[in-house]
């Protein structure tokens, strides 16, 4: 199906899937977007991300106005959205288990090989989903997932699990994104999207819980498929000395590059509540991204510098 957004963007959407690239491919609506057909050069295929902090971006011109509500409220659909917050050592874990899943009988003097050779993931991980950088403010809210969640069941759900489902394939020029649906159980208008499984059976992705840590702490598991929207190096796989490497073949082609993102469904007026020290606490300035899809656009030192005073 199709849609035009709020920000005037085409969208091209699968309700209730998450669909992967390959499936994506034979779907008719989108036979003219000339990135999915441009096959990605040999990378590491699906490695698997598990994120546990989200991060929510938005222009100075909000700032003051969630600052002073102290809290969220839900835009368009009555949805507050949230990206994947992916640190350095998200992309050095999600190495060590792509490694441990080709090479699963790895010995201690090939593992040490390994490291001699260094980190390879971060060289694939360079669009816009692990970038600081951002095409929608200057301004990043970033919390860990468990207290989002923990957040809204006590003020959404009433104490109550919130309810985690397959919301969405959204597909724009070239960026595909899938979307979580997160919403209370007393809410019966989501009936028709299945429940997000726990990333177990090699969907796209999942939410899983640390049972070591207990209930209300997990992450999101992400097989991420395109990771750069430009590849700059391809990947190459001794199967029989057990190494990874990577040349410096320049690639020129732009490819599709995917993401994750979590819906929140905050029924009209309702405002997910976040008290001003703890927003401010969690608030940092980043740079505006190109394109720029935001209402205003500042410079880094000018984000900076309002993060700085409003924390004098």
């Amino acid at each position: 199906m199709e849609r035009t957004n709020p920000r005037g963007i085409e969208e091209k959407y699968f309700s209730g899937e998450h669909k992967n690239i390959t499936t994506l491919k034979n779907e008719v609506i989108l036979n003219t977007n000339g990135y999915i057909y441009n096959p990605i050069p040999q990378h590491p295929e699906e490695p698997e991300f598990h994120i546990s902090k989200v991060v929510h971006v938005t222009t100075g011109s909000k700032i003051d106005e969630i600052l002073d509500s102290n809290g969220f409220r839900g835009g368009d659909r009555n949805l507050l959205w949230w990206s994947l917050a992916i640190e350095h050592d998200d992309i050095r874990a999600a190495e060590e288990r792509y490694l441990e899943n080709i090479f699963p009988d790895r010995t201690p003097g090939q593992r040490e090989a390994q490291r001699e050779i260094g980190s390879f993931l971060n060289l694939f991980t360079t669009s816009p989903a692990f970038m600081q950088a951002s095409r929608y403010g200057n301004f990043r809210f970033t919390l860990s997932l468990s207290d989002l969640l923990k957040m809204y069941r006590e003020q959404i759900c009433g104490g109550e699990k919130p309810v985690l489902k397959v919301y969405e394939t959204t597909v724009y020029r070239q960026e595909i994104m899938y979307s979580v649906l997160v919403h209370s159980p007393s809410v019966d208008e989501f009936e028709k999207y299945p429940f997000l499984g726990d990333g177990s059976d090699d969907a796209v992705c999942g939410y899983r819980e640390n049972d070591a840590e207990g209930e209300g702490k997990g992450h999101i598991v992400w097989r991420a498929q395109a990771m750069s929207a430009t590849q700059k190096v391809g990947l190459t796989i001794n199967h029989m000395d057990k190494i990874v490497k990577t040349d410096g073949y320049v690639y020129n082609t732009w490819y599709m590059w995917d993401h994750v993102t979590l819906a929140l469904h905050l029924p009209k007026g309702m405002l997910l509540n976040v008290d001003r020290e703890n927003l401010i606490k969690n608030l940092t300035a980043c740079e505006a991204d190109v394109p720029f899809l935001g209402s205003h656009r500042m410079s880094l030192l000018d984000a900076e510098t309002k993060v700085q005073d409003l924390n004098n």
